[in-house]
């Protein structure tokens, strides 16, 4: 929805789009003691999300796998919100040929995203404490100097999920298949309790399945034996879908426009993790702004080499599919503690592997137009 501009405005910094990397820019901007107004299209923060958790990758090797570890990394990019937190440590793996039950020596921290208790809500909170001015029901044509963070500007991925009643699913267990039956060429489908009553199976596919999708999950449900006994004849109270664009540009200032997000194409092609890319992203928008720096050289420095090993990491799924998840947890026994850094190549053998396929993703990616 277009709205004119209003003269005041030019007095302070603009943000188009109220995501994590808008927040992200406008809390640093404000603690800065600079002016700022976010507009947003929709009535609120966090809308374009129905309630579901995501996970937020760690900072370094250093960093805790944990709540602390979430709220340190946070505080590392200027922001301390409140927000809703799980432990994922114990995980089902599910793949073609069988079903296994894992523990992580370092769990993955899932956040809240959408509606109340949300990281969104957590940082609009945050910013409003600070200042931050909100336009909702507004999104203004971009001028140069504004951050643009908006969201996908193409479709890339997809995913689609059903909620069901269950509450004997464990609370504290999570389910992650690989089976490309129904998760086409190295995707997944994954089983998350959302509260003491509901889980949610969601699965995730590359844009050459976007139609097929849910049809996939729904027949992933009736044919697999360990998704139909944890449905065991419930039918779905209500389904969620969403999407995700991914570009490596050259670029991320465009006309004078700092793009952040997913409006820059800051997505994980692999696994569909963008927390990190637009929380880095925004804070690194503001920085270069108030500090007069480039901004391109700023995210390239941040994660750059991170973006190619997504990119190669998504093409040797592509190419391999189940056998490179099969290949990995090969050594991996039912009730096993797994170190997924002791799994992963190292040394010369990583870079080999990567820059390989890093370079044969980003080929097919130019033919076709896809990852």
């Amino acid at each position: 929805m277009a709205v004119a501009s209003n003269p005041n405005d030019s007095k302070k910094h603009r943000i188009i789009g109220a995501g994590l990397s808008g927040l992200s820019a406008a809390i640093n901007f404000a603690k800065n003691d600079e002016k700022v107004v976010i507009h947003e299209s929709r009535e609120d923060v966090g809308m374009q999300f129905h309630p579901n958790y995501q996970v937020l990758l760690k900072e370094s090797p250093d960093t805790p796998s944990s709540e602390a570890g979430a709220k340190q990394y946070l505080n590392r990019w200027g922001l301390n919100p409140k927000f809703t937190f799980k432990d994922a440590k114990k995980f089902i793996c599910s793949t073609e040929k069988r079903d296994f039950t894992i523990s992580l020596k370092e769990p993955l921290p899932l956040i809240l995203r959408g509606g109340e208790n949300s990281l969104e809500r957590g940082l609009a909170n945050e910013a409003k404490d600070l200042g931050v001015e909100f336009k909702f029901k507004s999104r203004p044509k971009p001028r140069a100097g504004d951050i643009l963070s908006t969201g996908p500007k193409r479709t890339d991925m997809v995913a689609f999920g059903a909620y069901y009643e269950n509450s004997d699913f464990p609370r504290d267990q999570f389910l992650y298949m690989h089976d490309e039956k129904y998760s086409p060429r190295g995707w997944y489908l994954y089983v998350i309790p959302m509260d003491d009553d509901t889980i949610k199976i969601m699965n995730c596919c590359s844009k050459p399945y976007a139609k097929q999708v849910r049809k996939l999950l729904y027949k992933a449900v009736e044919e697999r034996d360990i998704l139909r006994n944890i449905v065991d004849g419930a039918k779905p109270t209500g389904t969620v879908g969403g999407q995700g664009g991914v570009d490596f540009p050259k670029t991320a200032i465009k006309d004078g426009v700092y793009h952040t997000g997913e409006a820059a194409g800051f997505q994980d092609p692999w696994r569909g993790f963008g927390m990190n890319y637009a929380i880095e992203s925004g804070a690194l928008a503001q920085r270069a702004i108030s500090e007069s720096l480039d901004y391109d050289k700023l995210w390239k420095k941040q994660f750059h080499q991170r973006k190619k090993a997504d990119i190669a990491r998504r093409g040797i799924f592509a190419l391999l599919g189940n056998r490179a998840f099969e290949y990995g947890m090969r050594k991996v026994k039912d009730g096993d503690e797994v170190d997924w850094e002791e799994i992963n190549p190292s040394g010369w053998k990583k870079s080999l592997i990567y820059n390989t396929f890093y370079s044969m993703e980003m080929a097919k990616k130019t033919m076709w137009d896809s990852w």
